[in-house]
């Protein structure tokens, strides 16, 4: 298995976008400082590890009905969005766009680029009930059942998750190594746009 990453998308200079990057059998995150262009951090991280997998937490498409896609009717949310309970692709407007922009260029780059929602893997281990995106106790009690749930091959330390973004970034990233063994679920219309968990 070659490399693969995991990324929780933030807005481009909060200092919010993570990358969980997967070479077996270890796990380490490398995270974005506030006031540098995320997306260039993510461009120079493609390139420097040369990825087979991209998982990401954002939109890498619109709804169908701007595409002219015959059946699609709905000017706010994708069927993907429906299935899944995730925000409008129009609602979060330029995070959207920048999405799908960085998506066409890693793709021509021959790197793999799909979409997830980390909540919905979140909702898998059931970390609601661990008060997932709460308190930092939380966080620590989630890392916790998370890294009990994988592999012991798996080498991650806990230490490295500092915060919920670095959290969604691993499970967007558990996502993506769920799709590379075969064992996953899509959601939405191929057409139009599937959300991978």
């Amino acid at each position: 298995m070659g490399t693969i990453f995991g990324i929780d998308y933030g807005s481009k200079l909060s200092g919010n976008t993570v990358i969980a990057i997967y070479q077996e059998p270890n796990i380490f995150f490398m995270e974005v400082e506030a006031k540098v262009d995320a997306d260039q951090f993510i461009r120079n991280a493609v390139a420097h590890f040369e990825p087979e997998l991209v998982f990401i937490d954002a939109p890498l498409s619109l709804p169908g009905v701007y595409r002219h896609l015959s059946g699609f009717q709905d000017y706010h949310f994708r069927k993907a969005d429906r299935d899944t309970q995730a925000m409008s692709p129009m609602f979060l407007g330029g995070l959207a766009a920048r999405a799908i922009e960085l998506k066409s260029e890693l793709e021509s780059s021959k790197v793999k680029v799909l979409e997830t929602y980390p909540k919905l893997m979140a909702q898998r281990f059931d970390l609601k009930t661990l008060g997932y995106k709460g308190s930092k106790t939380a966080l620590k009690d989630c890392i916790a059942k998370v890294r009990s749930c994988m592999r012991p091959s798996i080498q991650v330390k806990s230490t490295d998750i500092k915060s919920w973004h670095h959290l969604d970034a691993l499970l967007a990233l558990m996502s993506a190594l769920s799709y590379h063994c075969g064992d996953y679920r899509c959601f939405g219309d191929e057409r139009e746009g599937l959300i991978y968990i």
